[in-house]
C-alpha cells in the first residue's frame, strides 16, 4: 500500500521535529580560559554535536589581530548580559580560578590578599548568583601569597553546558539591551588549562 502524499508529509514533518528536537536538547560546551602573566592571553572554545562541531578563539592568532584592526562592532551582543544568561541557565562542569601574588614588605601583601579575595568574591557573586558555589564539584578558587617576590600572575578556566534554546534566547536579549532596551534582570605557578578536557 503506497502511502498518501498526505501522510508522507505528515511524517516527514514529525521526522523533522524529532531531529530538531534532538539538536536543542544537546548541549554546547562552552571552555573558556584566561591567563595573565607577562601578558594577557584567553581562549575560547566551543564544541557542539559530541566534538564534531568546534569553533576556537585564540587571542594570540593572526585572525584575532586583524579582527582588532577591521572588524565592526556595531552588531555585537552585550556581552555581559549574555555571559550572565549562559551562566545562569547553563550547567558548570568545572571553575578554576588562581591568583599568584606577592610582595616584598608582608604587611603590604596580607592587605592585597584579603583585598583580592573581597574583590573576587564580589565577581563570583555577581556572575553566578542563582548558583551555590559549593554545588560546583570540580572548583579550585586560590589567592596565593608569595613572599619576598614582587609578582602577579592570574589564571581562569570555566567550562559550561548549555543548551541550544538558551544560547538563542541570551543572543536575542543581549541585543535589544545593545540597542537600549529593557535590562535583564604555596606557589603553584601550573598553568590550569593544562587539564580543561572533561
Amino acid at each position: 500500500m503506497i502511502p498518501k502524499g498526505s501522510d508522507v508529509m505528515f511524517y516527514f514533518f514529525i521526522f523533522l521535529l524529532f531531529i530538531f528536537s534532538i539538536l536543542f536538547l544537546i548541549p554546547f560546551k562552552f571552555m573558556i580560559y584566561y591567563e595573565f602573566t607577562n601578558q594577557s592571553k584567553y581562549k575560547i572554545i566551543i564544541t557542539y554535536l559530541f566534538g564534531l562541531i568546534k569553533k576556537e578563539v585564540d587571542s594570540t592568532s593572526k585572525d584575532i589581530e586583524q579582527n582588532k584592526n577591521g572588524e565592526d562592532n556595531s552588531s555585537k551582543v552585550n556581552s555581559i548580559d549574555f555571559i550572565r544568561y549562559i551562566i545562569d541557565k547553563g550547567d558548570i562542569r568545572k571553575l578554576y580560578f588562581r591568583i599568584n601574588i606577592g610582595f616584598k614588605d608582608p604587611s603590604l601583601l596580607g592587605i592585597a590578599v584579603g583585598i583580592i579575595w573581597a574583590i573576587v568574591n564580589s565577581i563570583f557573586a555577581y556572575f553566578i548568583n542563582s548558583y551555590d558555589i559549593d554545588d560546583i564539584g570540580d572548583r579550585d578558587i586560590q589567592v596565593i601569597p608569595i613572599f619576598d617576590d614582587d609578582i602577579f600572575q592570574l589564571f581562569f578556566l570555566c567550562i559550561i553546558k548549555v543548551n541550544l534554546v538558551y544560547i538563542i534566547t541570551a543572543y536575542i536579549r543581549s541585543l535589544k539591551i545593545k540597542k537600549g532596551g529593557d535590562s535583564i534582570a604555596g606557589t603553584s605557578n601550573r598553568r590550569i588549562n593544562e587539564n580543561y578536557n572533561e
